[in-house]
């Protein structure tokens, strides 16, 4: 069953079709498929039209009996070994249902291929855990909900200089009562998309700043209209005093992206120009990333701000072969098609930029550096100024999974030592702004940058990688269940095909013998990385080897897997896969490890075992 599948999707439908109750055994399912196969099936008929009505009902009876038949979609019958009674005893009573859990969708979801090999039990509490995610997500994609919750904290007490040096203050005393909220705020937005090119949203505001006592509501209501591939508009406007429409046009066509967004409060008269702001992005080389960028806004100062900056993202991969890390393009929720390296730290991208701010006295000149590590979708970034008002840097770690991401930012600047917590869970957010000094401390900066450093290592050290290791094994195993599951009949067929290739193999090797020429001792194929649970995915590949033999060589191309060779098989897809070969050629030992799509070449110098 295909995800274009017509088949109405309401309960029980593949049962009315062969007019079943959904508690039908296996050999009513059966029974009743073959009955109506033989009154629907097309051959039978002798008028055209009954033909092309048969037809459609035939069809409609096999998708109906391939999945009530399959005893995974439709049902899992509990089965189990008896040592006194040697036979398999499979009850007809079934205990969990793709297809009536989830109905006609179920069935077009890709499932793991260990969830077959579970407990009855187990399997009923997947599908339902399922069929209520998929609930949620067709929920949320109606409105899509965002919020932030904002609680500013003012803890530089704790970390005041007169303190430290009069531990008999009156001040020392009463830290924990002078711990103030700074600001709070929150922010919920709702979002409907009206067709493939408008998005309307609608988002409220709360704010409170406790020191100025000013309080800040609003609601505000956006449209999202993306006009060509190319060209979009966003306006947002104000429903509550204040009232102001703000609106933002961007271009984008791939190599250049120019932008202008302004906002028009009417309540407020002034003679300046509106609150502007002008971005044009330019890629500077074809053959690299490194784009340039000058942004120019009035928002702070009448007499405007300018920006300018150069930046460039660069992806590096440090990975081994025994890494296990596939890159096709496709990554999942691990970073990659397999379980990755062990070390996470293999592929990833690392950036730089440097720009230039004139903007009056808070001109400055700043640089940043940042990496990214695929695998562990985790950031660290650092970023410094200097400038006419002085120096400041910040330090940012932020780690996220499919549902849910952390990230903590540390900086020094003018306005003294501070830190930000943001946790987030789907698309809800908590932001902990922490001030932590209205000086420039740099031995407590210090401080500050170190706890969370030696929390993110013994955390990755005791808790990460053994995960990761874990995460290996359980991945090998579920390779070999699926191996096992799927292919039997592919294995019997390369069980046949070595048998066939035994005896061109044992010519092969008494003619090599009679001249001193190339004798295969042993070949295996699999998966590259050294795992323990790997090593049950290693085909023994010796005699198709051995029967490549001729005049002493050995030729297979490259860029093409080396599955498809006679007597080979792949024992795990979508990973990394070596040749390993073990020969004799003029009574001396080589060995090689060819991996998949590199050509085989033998014998070779190099490969000799000194």
């Amino acid at each position: 069953m295909t995800s274009n599948d017509t088949t109405p999707n309401y309960p029980e439908f593949l049962y009315t079709v062969l007019n079943l109750p959904s508690s039908a055994s296996q050999d009513e399912i059966r029974e009743r498929y073959r009955t109506l196969s033989v009154i629907f099936h097309p051959d039978k008929q002798h008028n055209e039209q009954a033909k092309d009505t048969a037809s459609i009902k035939f069809l409609e009876i096999q998708k109906a009996y391939s999945v009530l038949s399959d005893p995974f979609l439709r049902c899992v019958a509990i089965s189990y070994y008896s040592p006194i009674r040697p036979f398999i005893q499979v009850l007809s009573h079934s205990t969990s249902e793709v297809y009536d859990i989830l109905g006609q969708e179920g069935l077009g979801l890709q499932w793991p291929a260990n969830l077959r090999s579970k407990s009855p039990d187990e399997i009923r509490a997947e599908l339902k855990h399922t069929k209520l995610i998929l609930k949620q997500v067709e929920l949320k994609a109606l409105i899509n909900p965002r919020g932030t919750f904002t609680y500013g904290v003012d803890i530089s007490s704790l970390f005041s200089r007169n303190n430290v040096l009069d531990p008999h203050s009156v001040h020392q005393n009463n830290q924990l009562h002078s711990i103030r909220i700074v600001n709070f705020g929150v922010s919920h937005s709702v979002e409907r998309r009206l067709n493939e090119k408008t998005v309307l949203a609608l988002s409220g505001d709360l704010a409170k700043a406790a020191q100025t006592h000013l309080n800040r509501t609003n609601l505000t209501g956006t449209i999202r209209h993306q006009f060509s591939p190319r060209f979009g508009v966003e306006s947002s406007l104000g429903l509550l005093y204040p009232h102001g429409l703000s609106t933002k046009g961007t271009y984008d066509d791939g190599e250049n992206v120019f932008s202008v967004s302004t906002t028009l409060i009417p309540s407020i008269i002034t003679k300046t120009f509106p609150p502007t702001s002008v971005s044009f992005t330019r890629r500077l080389f074809r053959d690299s990333f490194t784009q340039g960028s000058i942004v120019w806004s009035n928002t702070d100062r009448a007499l405007g701000a300018i920006e300018i900056a150069v930046q460039s993202p660069q992806p590096f991969d440090f990975t081994a072969s025994e890494d296990y890390v596939l890159k096709t393009g496709h990554i999942n929720d691990n970073g990659s098609d397999g379980p990755g390296s062990l070390s996470g730290f293999g592929i990833g991208v690392h950036s730089w930029s440097y720009g230039l701010a004139i903007a009056g006295i808070q001109s400055c000149l700043n640089a940043e550096w940042g990496v990214y590590f695929v695998e562990l979708a985790l950031q660290l970034k650092a970023r410094v100024e200097f400038g006419f008002a002085g120096y400041a840097y910040t330090l940012t770690a932020a780690w996220e999974n499919k549902h849910s991401a952390i990230a903590s930012v540390i900086g020094l600047g003018t306005q003294g030592v501070f830190m930000e917590i943001k946790l987030k869970y789907l698309h809800q957010k908590l932001v902990l702004p922490i001030s932590l000094s209205h000086e420039q401390d740099e031995a407590l900066a210090l401080c500050t940058v170190i706890l969370p450093s030696t929390v993110l290592v013994l955390g990755y050290h005791f808790i990460l990688k053994p995960h990761r290791r874990r995460q290996r094994a359980e991945y090998f195993r579920n390779t070999q269940r699926a191996l096992e599951e799927e292919k039997s009949e592919l294995r019997r067929q390369i069980e046949s095909t070595t048998i066939l290739l035994k005896e061109t193999a044992k010519r092969h090797m008494q003619l090599e013998e009679s001249h001193r020429g190339l004798i295969i001792l042993e070949a295996s194929y699999g998966p590259t990385c050294p795992d323990e649970e790997a090593r049950h995915l290693v085909l023994n590949v010796t005699v198709p080897v051995q029967a490549l033999v001729h005049n002493s060589q050995v030729y297979v191309p490259g860029h093409r897997t080396k599955s498809g060779i006679q007597g080979f098989y792949d024992p795990a897809p979508t990973s990394p896969k070596s040749l390993r070969v073990r020969y004799l050629f003029r009574d001396q030992m080589h060995y090689a490890e060819i991996p998949d799509f590199i050509p085989v070449v033998l014998p070779l110098k190099e490969h000799l075992v000194v």
